[in-house]
């Protein structure tokens, strides 16, 4: 017991100084308040497979940015619907003068579709940085505004945060379980963020992000690790890190994407797993910080079972679980703070409490049972399972 708790200890004081590296590095952003003088050339790039509910939306927020229609482009990719939101793309594209439609009739084996999507569109741009956001985000009508004032001299990747929104609950449960999620969500958006004030890329939002063409052109493999089925935006700012480019990230209230989250707890879950199945193609840093964190919140959850037999490690315990609740308060307020969002505490101390087994669960899915995406089973590549 006692070498188990020495090991836990380890742990704990590792976590809590990766909590200090991403706490400095939240302090080291700043918000781009400048106007924005020059329209610089965008393209936007949407994939979009079986979108018909959403997929209307999000290109009339994209058309309706203030930003010259002359200026930018929106290119969306019909991967393979088999519902109507072809239909809706061919209607939204007569009204819509800058949009622009691929439509790929099938996927070649042994690539991620998604990534096969976004490729396809990406050879077709032209201007030197790019937009991708998914086809169920409403953006604010500044958005691209205020990505292109972050542009500057070798920018990699650029990215913020985006929010679950729901008009509506279906029960008094999911209201609870939703606003666990959604802060529990946030607090992946705050690390992501801490990470590229030191100019570390962890990770970025897809939904939501701006990157330099060059990544692809220049590092193609890297970037999009075409054979694991998600991670476009996992790998492209890792690669982009890894690569000296500069990294931004979009502190703008403008540059707050909406999107809709999961409406149901497997769903969830299996999302969780989906994103966290990636986690071993990383890089080093990403790799020694998830893999510490998995063994330190393995130990909490486990803890509770050997107080049964041994109970005089009571305050071992409580001081483990008190490190990773002073560190996680710590950033998630200053987090919160600097993104101008408004935390609400009792689902924050209920999250808290069940954080760490729901980590350890949603790992443990997504490393040995994989998950469902689009209609499809997968593990980490792109093979169905």
């Amino acid at each position: 017991m006692a070498v188990l708790n020495i090991l836990l200890g380890l742990t704990a004081l590792i976590y809590a100084g990766f909590i200090v590296f991403f706490f400095t590095g939240l302090r080291k952003l700043k918000k781009n308040d400048k106007p924005l003088l020059n329209y610089i050339d965008l393209s936007v790039i949407v994939a979009a497979r079986n979108e018909e509910k959403h997929i209307g939306q999000t290109v009339e927020s994209l058309a309706a940015q203030n930003y010259p229609a002359d200026k930018y482009e929106i290119i969306v990719v019909n991967d393979r619907s088999t519902d109507k939101t072809g239909r809706i793309l061919e209607d939204l594209s007569k009204r819509v003068q800058n949009l622009r439609v691929i439509t790929i009739e099938e996927c070649p084996a042994d690539v991620s579709p998604k990534k096969y999507a976004l490729l396809c569109a990406v050879e077709k741009v032209r201007t030197p940085f790019i937009l991708t956001t998914d086809a169920d985000c409403i953006h604010d009508p500044d958005w691209m505004r205020s990505y292109a004032g972050l542009i500057r001299e070798n920018l990699g990747v650029a990215t913020g945060i985006t929010i679950f929104h729901l008009d509506s609950y279906r029960s008094g449960f999911e209201k609870f379980w939703q606003n666990l999620q959604n802060i529990e969500y946030m607090s992946h958006q705050i690390v992501m963020a801490g990470a590229i004030g030191h100019n570390v890329g962890f990770s970025a939002n897809g939904n939501n992000m701006m990157f330099n063409r060059q990544l692809y052109v220049q590092y193609h493999n890297e970037a999009l690790q075409k054979k694991v089925i998600s991670g476009d935006d996992f790998f492209i700012i890792q690669t982009a890190g890894k690569y000296r480019y500069m990294l931004g990230f979009n502190l703008s209230p403008a540059g707050v994407v909406r999107t809709s989250p999961q409406r149901s707890l497997w769903d969830m879950l299996n999302q969780r797993a989906r994103w966290s199945s990636k986690i071993g193609r990383a890089t080093p840093p990403v790799v020694i910080f998830s893999a510490n964190t998995f063994l330190f919140y393995l130990g909490l959850t486990l803890y509770p079972l050997l107080l049964v037999f041994a109970p005089k490690y009571w305050p071992v315990f409580l001081t483990l679980f008190g490190i990773k609740a002073l560190c996680d308060t710590g950033y998630i307020l200053y987090g919160y703070k600097k993104f101008g969002r408004k935390l609400k505490p009792i689902y924050y101390i209920l999250m808290e409490m069940i954080h760490a087994p729901f980590i350890v669960l949603v790992a443990v899915i997504g490393s040995l049972f994989g998950f469902t995406w689009k209609g499809g089973r997968y593990k980490v590549d792109s093979r169905k399972s």
